[in-house]
């Protein structure tokens, strides 16, 4: 008996007589043993150390895990072997070798590629593949779930991965599948309903408690599937994630069947707020045959989308460059006999590696019109997983105005990983561009946001404090008047900022002027109007400054359509008449 087995045993006994009396109880789930043919694996069932954050597929990548045989071909593979570590899972050493002579042969840089030596069923790593996180200790870990498939082989591929790499596993005790799930780093998860009926033991509230705790997310959107009822109801068939704040969701013509199901989903998301506590930017990209572009691989400063040949290539490449400026947007074709498919495409066989060490910098990024009396301050948080000390000197703050240069001031340590500079005070209204760098003694150089300056943020200066216009006067004009003639009515108000102001006319029948001027604080705004029904209205008007700051609404002045007639007014329409009845009256 080997010294690995007899310690085993040794382990299974004592955890035996420990957890004997509560084999009832959540402690017998706390530790499971596998006993392999080469090694004893740990898994460990109990939540990681908290606080737990998982961090996005657009964050720091030291690699790809893909699988022999391929899903993708031998382009896509050298593409991603360029800048990163590709590990391919195979099934033994005579495997490796036939792997390793075909890259060499296809162009693939070998010095950027290893091996994992284990059974398989498919190649979809992205659905089976760990899900990577960062402890409370800012340590890497490994999620495992139960793979939503009877590919037992595959269900293995976690452990075995954080084994061979000496990465703690905890198992989530959930029901899962990688195409399902998107995060934006920031604790917001996104997955269809499908993680609600594969778990259909558990509450909703519970899987939200299991998500929290094994992956620090504190809001977990769980929606309807928009794409049909032979879908395999994955997120990544229809909507990613490009950023925190912007997701990226398939759009397809009216006549469509999916239309409105997928325009809901639409709405949905504009209505949610970011990580930020900004409004999502909702961005499309058109498939109206099914093209599978949302189900692309981000891999650092490149974006990989699969193509196929059809005309609405090259405006999906154009919708990404558009929504992620300055990053390398590449397109695909399928490897002959895989073809790329609405449900199982790039990202479904490629699975991201997590930069063990990533170099983080968290930071909520101001806009819109900020207060810049003595500057703007700029804070940021920064975290060296690899325990290598900062480099102060090249850690810092870029920031320009419109057709300037970058300038760059220091970041100063305020203790805890945080980190401040101030952006010195502008002239009222001046646009700053910003984003923020940090380097560390391993060499490594990361940007918030990733890509940097082409995507940099922005606000605007404010020299004062603004205030909101004050409440316009009721508004002015007939109070009376004929079905389908236009009528004007005015209002002003002032300013206590001496802004100019703009002006909001609600009609009091649905619908309204829009904005219109701007006016001087103080001067008169009038809109026209004609109603098109009989009825009483209620008009009333507010009024906003150049900083988007609104008043509040005034009184109203109430409306009647039509014009009443009574029979004197009706008289006096006839002069001589009027007189000659006067006359005799």
């Amino acid at each position: 008996m080997s010294k690995k087995l007899v310690i085993f045993f040794i382990t299974l006994v004592s955890l035996t007589l420990f957890f004997g009396s509560f084999s009832n109880s959540a402690f017998a789930d706390k530790i499971t043993l596998d006993l392999g043919v080469d090694d004893i694996v740990v898994q460990i069932l109990g939540a990681p150390p908290a606080p737990v954050r998982q961090p996005a597929e657009f964050e720091p990548m030291e690699g790809v895990l893909i699988r022999y045989s391929f899903g993708i071909s031998y382009q896509i593979i050298a593409e991603m072997a360029e800048d990163v570590q590709v590990v391919t899972i195979v099934a033994n050493s005579a495997q490796q070798a036939t792997v390793q002579s075909l890259y060499q042969s296809n162009g693939v840089n070998l010095d950027h590629c290893s091996f994992l030596i284990a059974p398989t069923d498919t190649y979809w790593t992205r659905d089976y593949g760990p899900w990577f996180i960062f402890n409370g200790n800012n340590e890497q870990g490994i999620v495992d779930f139960t793979y939503n498939r009877p590919r037992p082989n595959d269900d293995q591929i976690p452990v075995v991965y954080g084994n061979n790499h000496g990465i703690p596993v905890y198992n989530m005790g959930l029901v899962h599948t990688g195409g399902n799930y998107m995060t934006d780093g920031h604790g917001i998860s996104i997955s269809t309903d499908l993680v609600w009926s594969e778990n259909s033991g558990l509450t909703h509230e519970q899987i939200d408690q299991k998500m929290f705790d094994y992956l620090g997310i504190t809001k977990y959107h769980v929606v309807p599937d928009v794409n049909g009822g032979s879908s395999i109801k994955h997120i990544d068939c229809w909507a990613k994630y490009l950023s925190p704040d912007t997701i990226l969701i398939r759009e397809v013509p009216q006549s469509h069947s999916q239309y409105n199901a997928i325009e809901s989903a639409v709405d949905y998301f504009e209505s949610q707020k970011s990580c930020y506590n900004t409004s999502y930017n909702v961005v499309r990209v058109y498939t109206p045959n099914n093209e599978p572009y949302t189900n692309s691989l981000i891999l650092n400063n490149k974006v990989l989308v699969p193509i196929t040949g059809s005309q609405w290539d090259d405006e999906a490449i154009a919708s990404y460059q558009a929504a992620m400026p300055g990053y390398e947007v590449l397109g695909f074709t399928a490897l002959p006999g895989y073809p790329w498919l609405s449900t199982d495409a790039l990202h479904c066989r490629v699975m991201g590696i997590t930069d063990r060490y990533m170099l983080y910098i968290e930071h909520t990024p101001l806009s819109g019109y900020v207060n810049g009396d003595d500057g703007v301050e700029i804070q940021t948080k920064i975290f060296p997983y690899s325990g290598e000390d900062i480099i102060d000197s090249n850690t810092c703050v870029y920031w320009k105005t419109d057709g300037e240069d970058w300038n760059s001031i220091q970041l100063q340590p305020l203790g805890d990983n945080l980190y401040h500079a101030t952006i010195p005070k502008q002239e009222n209204g001046t646009k700053i561009y910003y984003y923020i760098h940090a380097e560390d003694e391993s060499g490594r150089s990361e940007n918030n946001p990733y890509i940097g300056a082409p995507m940099a943020y922005s606000f605007t200066f404010l020299s004062t404090p603004n205030n909101p216009p004050d409440k316009p006067a009721k508004p002015s004009g007939p109070a009376s008047g004929k079905v389908g003639t236009i009528y004007m009515y005015s209002s002003s108000t002032t300013d206590i900022d001496g802004d100019q102001l703009m002006y909001w006319f609600d009609w009091g029948d649905g619908t309204n002027s829009g904005w219109v001027g701007p006016y001087n604080s103080g001067a008169t705004a009038s809109a026209n109007h004609k109603w098109t029904a009989k009825g009483t209205y209620n008009i009333k008007v507010k009024a906003k400054d150049v900083h988007e700051n609104e008043g509040p609404w005034s009184d109203p002045l109430s409306v009647s359509m039509p014009r009443r007639y009574t029979f004197s007014r009706f008289l006096e329409r006839f002069p001589r008449l009027y007189q000659m009845l006067k006359y005799f009256l």
